[in-house]
């Protein structure tokens, strides 16, 4: 038998096209050449194609990429269509390694690859490419041993790329027959495409975009995108300023300056592995991005795309992201909602390839082994001090901006009218009434309340039998009860965590419209308000057992408790 080829090359290409890569993670292998290739622009430009008829949708048809860096010899030329040729093969001080990714990216999405470039200003251009559709039809005409790519050639640049094309030295490469990024397939339209690809490329490359070097995509210069909010004058930067003077922000009543633009660093921890070290920075957002809490997911957030850095980490090798990922379990804890504030960076170089996974494609990426436990115990300590740093934030905001104020007013205003049949209390205190009220006018409206302030305020609420307000108070009790006068003053604890975790979600779902609520924050809010009911009993039943004689001590307590609220739950009804 006559000894055959171990690979099918047209059929094997045809396979690898299926390589997992999204858009902007494929161009990214094209930019990282030209950074590679001292590329000061990066100019990119996708091409819609109108749809053939109306049955079939528009779709991007080639997407072109040119760079003004040093250009490619012909050698090098020749070789950069071949799979696993590279001129950085293996090294551990630059970018790429493998030799693969541009071309696989290439192919992911089209099958026609078309490469111009020169290293002289004054010389012509020299050409390669590579058509797949043209190698399948060799290898079908037995001719697979052929499959190749031709020497260079000089051939001039086509005049529809005159737009793009670098007046000196540099690389211009041309993604062609283009068959998969067709509307709605990647996304709803060519608008919403080239917007993803925008996003994720100026998150990637935001090290090179903030030092200064310029990557545009269809006429637009991109603004690094920096989810630990430290870099200046990013695109978070250039939202935040439009929010603040002319949208919602100053409805906000946020006493904030460009200077709550940077984030607080919680951390930039060393972290050792062999004789190599990777960084982990962990980063609190700013001020003007955490605002109050329950914003997490509204248009502002949107469009400085916190919602999407939820437990997220971002992998930088050689200053560009390979990976902006959750990983599992590597918080200690699941992931919540207050999370998104948090920035994760995890900084290293090509030494440490194989602790982080590093693939000959740049995704499919996690830590391994020691890496993974060492960076689990930091972040465990890192994120839980960001999170208390958050809490005592927004409480400080809260207090400052008087939020809570008025938040149960509807419902004890209706309970006062369904208490009229219920028992007179008889508890008997010392507390004088006026000194009770003045106290809590404080601790609801601030210290700096006026004299007018808490005297209207107490005027509202010292008539009625019940007064329930949500405060800032320290310690671990989540509710204090006063009993003032034959009523009753209750202060909910806002720092508790039963009032973060179930009570103020199930409060901000409730003034919400219900067109702008979605059904998983609706599941996720109801799952754990279930969660926590279960769990207040449970903490009722254990603090009851605290005592001798439990029986005896609470038994006439849970029956009034009990009476009460079916009575109350029985009339009041409907009123947030």
């Amino acid at each position: 038998m006559t000894r055959i080829p171990v690979v099918l090359t047209g059929q094997a290409l045809q396979s690898l096209r299926d390589s997992g890569y999204s858009l902007a993670a494929a161009m990214g292998e094209v930019i990282d050449n030209s950074l590679e290739a001292g590329a000061n622009n990066v100019l990119i430009r996708m091409d819609e194609a109108p749809a053939a008829s109306r049955s079939k949708k528009s779709h991007i048809h080639r997407i072109v990429f040119s760079d003004d860096g040093s250009g490619m010899d012909t050698h090098t030329l020749h070789h950069y269509l071949q799979i696993g040729y590279s001129t950085r093969y293996m090294r551990t001080d630059t970018i790429g390694k493998y030799g693969v990714g541009a071309k696989l990216a290439a192919l992911n999405f089209g099958k026609r690859i078309d490469v111009w470039s020169r290293t002289d200003a004054d010389a012509p251009w020299q050409y390669v490419y590579f058509d797949l559709d043209e190698a399948l039809a060799e290898e079908q005409e037995g001719k697979g041993s052929s499959i190749g790519v031709d020497a260079p050639e000089a051939k001039p640049v086509p005049s529809d790329f005159d737009d793009i094309l670098p007046k000196g030295t540099g690389t211009l490469v041309v993604w062609s027959k283009v068959d998969r990024l067709e509307e709605g397939r990647r996304a709803k339209d060519f608008n919403s495409l080239r917007l993803e690809a925008e996003k994720e490329i100026s998150r990637i490359f935001r090290v090179f975009l903030n030092d200064g070097r310029n990557i545009e995509i269809n006429g637009k210069s991109l603004l690094a995108h920096d989810p630990l909010f430290l870099m200046p004058d990013t695109w978070a930067d250039q939202q935040l300023r439009e929010y603040y003077r002319t949208g919602e922000g100053p409805r906000l009543g946020l006493k904030i300056t460009e200077a709550n633009y940077e984030a607080e660093e919680i951390a930039r921890e060393p972290v050792k592995i062999g004789d190599h070290t990777a960084y982990l920075t962990v980063t609190l957002y700013p001020k003007a991005a955490t605002r109050k809490r329950g914003l997490g997911g509204d248009e502002l957030a949107k469009k400085l795309r916190i919602p999407e850095n939820e437990g997220s980490i971002s992998f930088m090798r050689m200053d560009r992201e390979i990976s902006y990922t959750n990983v599992p379990m590597i918080f200690g804890r699941r992931v919540d909602d207050p999370d998104r504030f948090i920035g994760i960076e995890v900084s290293f170089t090509p030494e440490l390839d194989s602790y982080f996974g590093v693939r000959n494609v740049k995704r499919g990426f996690e830590p391994h082994d020691e890496l993974r436990d060492k960076l689990r115990t930091a972040l465990k300590r890192h994120v839980k001090t960001a999170r208390d740093r958050l809490e005592e934030r927004w409480g400080d905001v809260a207090k400052e901006r008087r939020d809570h104020v008025g938040d149960h007013r509807e419902i004890t205003q209706a309970a006062a009218e369904a208490a009229r049949t219920l028992p007179t209390p008889q508890a008997k205190t010392d507390i004088k009434p006026e000194e009770a009220y003045e106290e809590l006018a404080i601790d609801v409206l601030g210290t700096d309340a006026d004299e007018q302030a808490k005297a209207n305020y107490t005027a509202q609420v010292k008539d009625l039998p019940f007064v329930v307000e949500s405060v800032n108070f320290p310690g671990k009790q989540f509710m204090d009860v006063q009993h003032v006068g034959g009523k009753v003053i209750i202060r909910l604890n806002t720092r508790h965590r039963f009032y973060k975790e179930m009570w103020e979600p199930l409060s901000e779902i409730s003034k919400m419209n219900t067109t702008a609520i979605s059904p998983e924050q609706a599941s996720k809010a109801t799952r754990r308000a279930m969660e926590a009911l279960t769990l207040l009993l449970i903490a009722y039943g254990r603090a009851e057992s605290m005592h001798e004689d439990p029986h005896e001590q609470y038994e006439q307590l849970r029956d009034y408790w009990g009476m009460f609220l079916d009575s109350l739950m029985s009339k009041v009804k409907d009123v947030l």
